[in-house]
C-alpha cells in the first residue's frame, strides 16, 4: 500500500536508476505493466513511480529477452508478497530478487548523495543548479566529461570540484535533465578559476 511519505520518482529519474532507456519506462507505463501516481514534482505535473515499481523495471531488464508480456507482469504483480524469490507455475519458476535489489539500493543511495551535493538558488547562477557551496554547474561539468575533459583537468580548473561531485555529475544531469528550449547558459564564455594545460572544448549554447 502506497503511504503518504513513501518515495515517488518520475519516469526519468526511474530511467537512470534502472538503466533502462525513458522509452523503455514509459512504454511499460503506457502499457499498465507497472503501476503509477499521477502527482506533481517540483512543480510539473508528472505520472510517478514507487519503489515496487522500479523493482519491476530493474526485472523488466533483465527478462525482457526471455519472457513473454504477459508472464512479466505475474511476476510484477507477485513483487508485492515476494521477499528473495518470485516463484511462479506451481514452483517450476524461481526468479532470485536480491541481486536486481542490491543494484537497485546502490543506484538510489548514488542518486540520494548527487542530489545532497546539489542545490538549485535563483540567488546562484540564475538558478542552474550548481554544486553545493560553489558556483560551478553540474551541467557544465557533465557536458565536459562527455566530451571526453579528464577529471584531473577539471578538479585542476575548477579548484573547489571535488572526485566525488565530478563521480555523480552525469548521473545528476541524466536524472535531472535541463527543461525546455536550450538557453545561453550563465556560464557562457566565462572561463574556469584556473586555466588547465589543455584548452577545456568550449560548449556553444543554441
Amino acid at each position: 500500500m502506497q503511504t503518504r511519505d513513501a518515495p515517488l520518482f518520475t519516469p526519468t529519474e526511474a530511467a537512470v536508476l534502472t538503466r533502462l532507456s525513458i522509452k523503455a519506462v514509459h512504454n511499460a507505463i503506457d502499457k499498465k505493466a507497472i503501476p503509477t501516481f499521477t502527482g506533481k514534482k517540483e512543480g510539473h505535473a508528472t505520472r510517478l513511480l514507487d519503489l515496487r515499481a522500479l523493482m519491476s523495471l530493474a526485472l523488466e531488464r533483465r527478462l525482457a529477452d526471455r519472457f513473454v508480456p504477459q508472464a512479466r507482469r505475474e511476476v510484477f504483480d507477485a513483487l508485492a508478497k515476494a521477499r528473495n524469490t518470485v516463484t511462479l507455475e506451481g514452483g517450476f519458476l524461481k526468479i532470485d530478487l536480491r541481486e536486481p535489489r542490491r543494484e537497485l539500493a546502490t543506484s538510489l543511495r548514488e542518486l540520494r548523495r548527487a542530489r545532497q551535493l546539489v542545490v538549485n538558488d535563483p540567488d546562484i547562477m540564475g538558478g542552474e543548479p550548481v554544486f553545493r557551496g560553489t558556483r560551478i554547474p553540474v551541467h557544465l561539468i557533465a557536458s565536459l566529461l562527455e566530451q571526453g575533459t579528464p577529471e584531473a583537468e577539471l578538479c585542476e580548473s575548477y579548484p573547489r570540484l571535488t572526485p566525488e561531485m565530478v563521480h555523480v555529475a552525469p548521473l545528476y544531469a541524466m536524472a535531472y535533465p535541463p527543461r525546455g528550449r536550450p538557453r545561453r547558459q550563465p556560464w557562457h564564455g566565462q572561463t574556469p578559476t584556473h586555466r588547465a594545460r589543455r584548452k577545456l572544448v568550449t560548449i556553444e549554447a543554441a
